[in-house]
């Protein structure tokens, strides 16, 4: 997991906190790591989680309400570009729409880069939501 500098202590508490529903032998995570990335300046992913050796390649990548200001959507859209394997990470996005701009540099940008599905949240979970909330799933183009 990743934020700016700031969060980062009360996300490792989170992490900890309910390290009891994501981790176990018979739960799919054995770890999270919460580090600092600035989408201006993303370190590669190696460099971010320490593993000079191995190559990363992470399952999936959760973005979760980071579209509100169109100066932050090209450094994130290069971000996941970055940090993404074709056919083998899963990105899924969650946000509230705060604004039209944003939202449709999001949507455009996303597009060019990803194939995305929209979640039915009623259908998959059970979940209504207002429209100014949107949820996808997303893969890398190739």
């Amino acid at each position: 997991m990743t934020d700016l500098q700031y969060a980062l202590p009360l996300m490792r508490e989170n992490v900890e906190r309910n390290e009891s529903s994501w981790k176990g032998e018979e739960l799919p995570c054995q770890r999270i790591e919460c580090e600092e990335c600035d989408w201006f300046a993303p370190p590669p992913i190696n460099e971010l989680f320490g593993s000079k050796n191995e190559e990363m390649r992470p399952d999936v990548i959760l973005v979760a309400d980071c579209v509100w200001i169109s100066s932050l959507i090209a450094p994130l859209l290069h971000t996941l570009k970055m940090y993404t394997t074709d056919g083998y990470t899963q990105v899924i996005i969650t946000y509230q729409q705060r604004g039209r701009e944003a939202h449709e540099e999001f949507w455009q940008g996303i597009h060019e880069l990803f194939d995305v599905v929209v979640v039915d949240t009623e259908k998959s979970a059970g979940l209504t939501k207002p429209d100014v909330f949107h949820v996808f799933e997303c893969t890398k183009k190739k």
